[in-house]
């Protein structure tokens, strides 16, 4: 059995050209934001996975919002494109294993 390793190239691709990618990647990401961020719609930590401070806020609403409604406008979709492509190599991470469910302390 041969396990498909992901590039950032092909992530990059992937979520430049479907739509559904996209927003499997806002969500993936907006995952990794700890529970204060989340409920702040910031970036607290540096802890390497996440938003970055300057997306936090409009891609978690966005997050928050496909989670709620089952969609977002073309408008929004168009803004999130183009900042989700910088985490096309988290997102490769996340699809190879590299990074799993981040794990805090209780």
């Amino acid at each position: 059995m041969t396990t498909k390793t992901w590039t950032k190239e092909q992530i990059r691709t992937a979520l430049e050209n479907d739509d559904r990618w996209l927003i499997r990647g806002v969500l993936a990401i907006y995952n990794f934001q700890t529970e204060a961020e989340k409920s702040q719609d910031a970036t607290l930590e540096d802890n390497g996975v996440g938003f970055n401070g300057a997306d936090a806020f409009i891609l978690s609403q966005f997050a928050e919002q496909y989670k709620a409604r089952g969609f977002l406008s073309r408008k929004q979709v168009d803004i999130a494109r183009r900042k989700m492509l910088k985490y096309a190599g988290q997102l490769a991470k996340i699809a190879n294993g590299k990074i799993q469910t981040y794990e805090r302390a209780a």
